[in-house]
């Protein structure tokens, strides 16, 4: 099973400025690949979810990993 995007339909941004919730689904998207949002690469896992060694960006999320 691969790893979608979410609808943009399931979200909003609160407050937002246009180009937020694209930004943000992309972002979604690329953490639960084990990418970091910013650019840097693969995320590091740790006990509590992921860390990026570049940019130091931590989240709880674990990634979604499927056997190759």
């Amino acid at each position: 099973m691969s790893i979608e995007r979410r609808d943009p339909d399931t979200i909003e941004v609160l407050g937002g400025k246009p180009g937020d919730k694209e930004r943000a689904i992309e972002a979604d998207y690329l953490i639960r690949s084990g990418m970091c949002p910013n650019g840097h690469g693969l995320m590091q896992l740790g006990g509590w979810g992921q860390e990026c060694p570049a940019c130091g960006f931590t989240c709880n999320t674990l990634p979604e990993l499927t056997k190759q």
